[in-house]
Parts: C-alpha cells; structure tokens; sequence
C-alpha cells in the first residue's frame, strides 16, 4: 500500500537544519524543516509532490496589534499565517527525506507581516505534502518556538 508520512515538523538554523531549534532573534537564520517518508511505489510511479511550510500566530486576538498586513489598496488584513509552498518537486532523494524552506533572517520569514507581536513571542509552525495525481497526502504536528527581542 502506498503511504506517505511527516514523521517530524521543526524550525532550526539553516546551517544544520537536523537539530531544532526552539528559540530565535530576528537576526538569526531560520528555517522550518519536514521530516519526510514515502513508499518506493510513489517513487517508482514518477510521482511528485508539492510541499506547504507554514508559520501561525496562535494569538489573533482582535484587541491588540497581533498579525496583520496593508494590501496595495490599503485594505488592512488580519494574518495568522505566513505559508510558503515548494510546488512538482520529484522524489530525487529516496524514501525519507527533509525538506526545508529557509530565510537569512527570523524577520525576512515575517516581511510581509505588520503589527507590535512580528518579532516577539510564541509561535507555531506546520507542514504538509500532498503528491499530485493521487489521494496521498500528509500533514504534520505543530512545533512550538519562541521568538524574542
């Protein structure tokens, strides 16, 4: 039977994306990885898949200037996630793998975000992989990190 399974979700440093790492500056480079497992059928089949990385404000609270963003017409939206997605991406390095998507900088990942909480506090991030042309898909756990000044 065919399967595939993210058997870990974590942010780490770019320079070692293995270890986790649970803590940031804005300085500091950033990454979210997905540990990846996949059945030799997928591969064999020519499959590929497109991976979704995502970072989320667990505290969108209406009272306080959480996440939010200014659309080219000025609209304010609140966010509570930033996600980023790998898309056709084949099987190149076998049956379980990690994928990363990394930045320089915490506050690159969180560019596009506004508000007083962008670089301070708790924060979660997540993952999925979906393999085009078939019903596989997979999604991870949350990993909690803190980000502080």
């Amino acid at each position: 039977m065919s399967f595939v399974n993210i058997s870990a979700v974590r942010t780490a440093d770019p320079g070692n994306v293995w270890i986790p790492k649970n803590s940031f500056r804005a300085a500091d480079p950033f990454a979210v990885v997905l540990d990846v497992q996949v059945d030799s059928s997928v591969i064999q089949e020519g499959l590929v898949f497109d991976a979704t990385f995502e970072i989320a404000n667990p505290r969108d609270d209406p009272y306080t200037t959480s996440w939010f963003t200014i659309t080219d017409n000025g609209d304010v939206l609140d966010m509570t996630s930033v996600v980023w997605q790998w898309s056709s991406v084949s099987f190149q390095w076998g049956t379980n793998f990690a994928v990363w998507w990394h930045f320089d900088h915490y506050s690159d990942a969180v560019s596009q975000i506004s508000g007083g909480e962008k670089l301070q506090g708790i924060f979660n991030a997540q993952g999925t992989i979906n393999i085009q042309g078939s019903d596989l898909f997979a999604a991870s756990g949350q990993f909690w990190y803190k980000v502080r000044l």
